[in-house]
């Protein structure tokens, strides 16, 4: 198919493959810029710069899962390598969809253009909610081939009150208490509808009070028992299971929680892994007997085992009072 213009301005895309279908479906030149974060997952602490920040987040991904870092390649149209391109942009449109990374990625957008000049008024989104002739909302830009992309919805200025609840967002995502994570919904009533699902999602990344495992961890080992041992299996049928949830964590996410629950210097590990560490696909998985206990309700991973858990602004550790999940709500342990 013959690539469609763009209009003026910079265009913002979350991760490589979104990025690599919008190139197929216009003519984006250097216009494109793209984030390739997931920030979702892992610590989103204020940084005193980008360096810092760029170095927080690379720590972050190479221990979930050592040497997964290596082998990615940065685009030189990231977008946090050009931020100085937001400031003198005639129009900066966000593409996104529904999910909780895309939600995220709106406001990290926001935050960073506006931190670095950038006319609030210049700002626009584009968002892709459904699709014609399919009832199931688009959860990521990724998911759409370029014929799909080029039928795009038109692009919306970003109102006051509309910029005020993403920004409201990022404020939560950054503050090290998740208080404001936990009632934004209440905080921000007007919010559109996804942005207020994804931080209530973000209370999934809380350790269970009654059993210890965060959200992800106890759906891992619940398909451990019903469909491994081949750990690959495991996380498809994990991915599938959740995605009317939105909340598009990703593989390897899932990959570095399970080597996590496996972890032979915990005191008790909840599964056994065998094959290739570096590989999901070359790697088979089981339940502890301790892990079957805790599943079923007879025991804890914690205390068992320390919480260090790296949670938008917040470290949960067990050498500090702890964060739990009671329910949808945060507690916190004396």
């Amino acid at each position: 198919m013959d690539r469609k213009p763009l209009p003026p301005g910079l265009h913002v895309v979350l991760g490589d493959h979104a990025a690599e279908t919008f190139r197929a479906a216009f003519d984006a030149g250097d216009r494109l810029l793209v984030d390739p974060d997931v920030l979702s997952v892992g610590p989103t602490r204020p940084c005193a710069n980008i360096a810092a920040w760029n170095a927080m987040r690379l720590e972050y991904w190479n221990r979930l899962v050592p040497g997964f870092m290596q082998e990615h390649r940065p685009s030189p149209m990231s977008l946090l390598d050009n931020l100085e391109r937001l400031r003198g942009a005639e129009k900066i449109t966000i593409w996104c969809a529904t999910s909780v990374s895309e939600q995220l990625f709106v406001a990290h957008v926001i935050h960073r253009a506006i931190a670095a000049g950038a006319d609030p008024g210049d700002l626009q989104i584009v968002q892709f909610e459904t699709l014609p002739n399919r009832d199931a909302r688009v959860l990521g830009i990724g998911e759409l081939n370029a014929a799909q992309l080029g039928q795009h919805p038109a692009a919306v200025p970003l109102t006051n009150e509309v910029l005020a609840h993403y920004r409201a967002a990022w404020d939560a995502l950054t503050a090290n208490d998740p208080t404001p994570i936990e009632k934004f919904g209440d905080t921000q009533p007007g919010a559109n509808g996804a942005l207020r699902h994804a931080m209530q999602c973000m209370l999934r990344r809380f350790p269970d009070k009654q059993t210890g495992l965060t959200y992800w961890d106890r759906e891992l080992l619940e398909d451990v028992r019903r469909h491994g041992p081949r750990g690959a299996r495991v996380i498809g049928h994990v991915l599938v299971k959740n995605l009317e949830d939105a909340d598009l964590v990703g593989d390897w996410y899932l990959f570095g929680r399970m080597l996590r629950l496996a972890d032979t210097r915990l005191p008790k590990p909840l599964l056994e892994i065998d094959g290739n560490a570096k590989d999901m696909r070359g790697t088979d998985v089981r339940l502890t007997q301790f892990g079957a206990d805790v599943l079923d309700g007879k025991a804890s991973s914690y205390p068992a085992n320390p919480i260090d858990e790296q949670v938008a602004g917040v470290h949960i550790s067990s050498a500090a009072p702890l964060w739990f999940n009671d329910g949808g709500r945060l507690l916190r342990a004396q």
